[in-house]
């Protein structure tokens, strides 16, 4: 998943260069971004996006299978303060920086993809909130932050439903399904808002596929109905396209399949592959990066070209990306993270004295002892054994999954050394009750 993420957010970044910089200012000159293009976009005919059309699904896909497990250990207030403060602060951080940036006299176009760019308290507070996709006339900071609107969408629902979630999950997808129709079939009746809410409810069953994969592979339920799910979840994202909600071309389902090939690939190959420091720190940047190489990567080619040659001007606005991306992800998005896990922590009641961690597991192995020559070998199989320390898995309130994978990792291995040093011991007894023909020195 860490893999998955990290290039996905890398092909959001080269698409949006590609194709809303390189096309549409360089013109033609740009004939590494023309061959890359051949080689990808151009077959699969997402000419128009680019290939980061296909990392759109996959963290929908992502979002839909790692999340309704956490919502569900959460516990409702718990998930919505956590979810909240994990999407709303860094958010809230890009557009206030936007709006100094433009402010400032900054070129609107090299900055933001959008019609109407009036910097208002109201602007920025509909903006940080990303409720201001669903206002008519829209005022767009943050260009990519449309995606935000399907996820906070797809968690409100989470909440609302995860106490019959936790009992019918397949009650719940069956809800979630109704829902999506019912909205799409609904878009012309309640006005223009109603209408923008309807686009963004069309990429729900995306999210819905990801908690159907969770749901079958987990055997939360069975393979039959998993499979039932697929396909009319697949075909709502398919009536979308057909109802016109907010697809610009024809490659919406294709970006889909590639997305869940690759996401199938990456689930099933994740316990072979090794994790590597660059991808998790890619990951973990993720966010941040998709939030803000518009705003960075943009302003600052607008300001080198055409002065710079063009990859001079590349490799300089990249450069300057990812020591803005590193800044916010640890002064604004790693410390949301902690702010988000110190709400959401379960409290322990008031007669309960503190611990360090709380253990959901432990492991024991019995070694045996080691005796000295002289001692009697009379003991029973209880006073010649002893048990090794006992090795706690992971800490119950502990939403980092990668921590937890290396806990259990470390918990392994230490069962592992435990299990080999007991088998060498008991070898070696073994040698020693054997008679010996040697003569005596």
């Amino acid at each position: 998943m860490d893999i998955g993420r990290a290039v996905a957010a890398l092909l959001v970044v080269y698409s949006h260069l590609s194709e809303q910089w390189v096309a549409k200012v360089e013109g033609d000159d740009a004939p590494v971004f023309s061959f890359v293009d051949a080689l990808t976009s151009d077959p699969m005919h997402m000419g128009l996006q680019g290939i980061g059309q296909i990392a759109v699904p996959f963290f929908f896909l992502v979002s839909g299978f790692v999340v309704t497990p956490i919502a569900m250990k959460q516990g409702q207030w718990r998930f919505a303060v956590n979810r909240f403060v994990r999407v709303y602060i860094p958010m809230t951080f890009v557009v206030l920086l936007t709006a100094l940036v433009m402010t400032l006299g900054a070129d609107a176009h090299s900055v933001v993809v959008g019609k109407n760019h009036d910097i208002t308290l109201w602007t920025i507070i509909t903006n940080s909130l990303v409720v201001n996709y669903l206002i008519v006339p829209q005022v767009v900071l943050v260009g990519v932050a449309w995606t935000l609107v399907v996820e906070v969408i797809f968690y409100v629902l989470l909440v609302l439903l995860l106490p019959l979630l936790r009992k019918h999950v397949w009650l719940v997808i069956s809800i979630l399904l109704v829902f999506v129709f019912v909205v799409l079939m609904s878009r012309r009746e309640f006005g223009p808002s109603w209408a923008l809410f309807a686009v963004n409810v069309s990429y729900l069953p995306i999210p819905i596929l990801g908690q159907i994969i969770w749901a079958t592979t987990t055997r939360r339920i069975p393979l039959w109905a998993g499979g039932v799910f697929f396909g009319v979840a697949w075909s709502l994202y398919v009536l979308g396209e057909h109802l016109k909600l907010g697809r610009l071309d024809t490659s919406y389902p294709l970006a889909l399949m590639v997305a869940v090939l690759f996401f199938f690939v990456g689930l099933f190959a994740e316990p072979r592959l090794r994790e590597r420091k660059v991808w998790i720190a890619l990951s973990e940047r993720s966010y941040s990066i998709y939030l803000l190489h518009g705003l960075v990567a943009f302003g600052l080619l607008s300001l080198m070209r055409p002065t710079l040659p063009l990859w001079l001007a590349m490799v300089l606005a990249m450069v300057g990306l990812a020591l803005v991306v590193e800044v916010s992800y640890r002064l604004v998005e790693k410390p949301s993270h902690v702010l988000a896990r110190k709400l959401s922590r379960r409290r322990r009641p008031a007669d309960t004295p503190s611990s360090p961690q709380v253990v959901t597991a432990e492991v024991t192995v019995e070694i045996p002892r080691v005796r000295k020559p002289a001692e009697s070998s009379e003991e029973s199989p209880e006073e010649q054994t002893a048990l090794l320390p006992r090795v706690p898995a992971f800490p119950a309130d502990d939403p980092d999954e990668r921590r937890r994978r290396r806990l259990e990792d470390s918990a392994t291995q230490a069962i592992s050394v435990a299990s080999l040093l007991a088998k060498q011991e008991q070898e070696g007894q073994r040698r020693d009750r054997r008679p010996t023909n040697r003569p005596v020195q």
